[in-house]
């Protein structure tokens, strides 16, 4: 499972993989092309890797997103100018700039809702989902449009 959270520029995320209810291991979720645009992915290990993959090398389309009874694959490209397109099971849909003044998705996407309802930056409320949500955990991880190193926060509750 996954929280991604992004706000004013900056998208964030947990490090958590889970295969059911069960931990198994980390994984960094997100990531920033060439130019300036980020991209988040949820649900499956297989395609969360795929669509990752596919959003630094625009190579062919994006993979192919699937709900089941256990996940909901899930991507998202959020564009400097604003645009936010997500990718999921059954095709891909956009909001225009200024439409949404913060977004969230995963297992803590609800929590993390919350926490930027109440003014947290994109870190902070990936912080709040791994307080609240039982699938999100690890480090937070984050990327910002216009700087293309990593940033991990390493003291996060597990």
């Amino acid at each position: 499972m996954t929280t991604i959270a992004y706000r004013s520029g900056t998208l964030a995320a947990d490090t958590g993989v889970c295969r059911g209810n069960q931990r198994v291991g980390r994984k960094v979720k997100i990531a920033r092309h060439s130019d300036g645009r980020l991209a988040g992915a949820a649900g499956r290990a297989t395609y969360s890797e795929a669509f990752l993959s596919w959003f630094c090398s625009g190579e062919g389309g994006p993979p192919e997103a699937k709900c089941d009874n256990e996940s909901c694959d899930r991507g998202v490209v959020f564009e400097a100018d604003g645009w936010i397109h997500i990718y999921e099971d059954g095709g891909k849909y956009s909001y225009c700039p200024g439409e949404v003044p913060y977004f969230a998705m995963g297992s803590g996407g609800p929590e993390a809702l919350g926490a930027m309802f109440a003014g947290a930056d994109a870190q902070t409320a990936i912080r709040a989902a791994m307080e609240h949500d039982a699938h999100t955990y690890g480090d937070v991880t984050w990327l910002t449009h216009d700087a293309a190193k990593l940033a991990v926060f390493k003291e996060a509750a597990e």
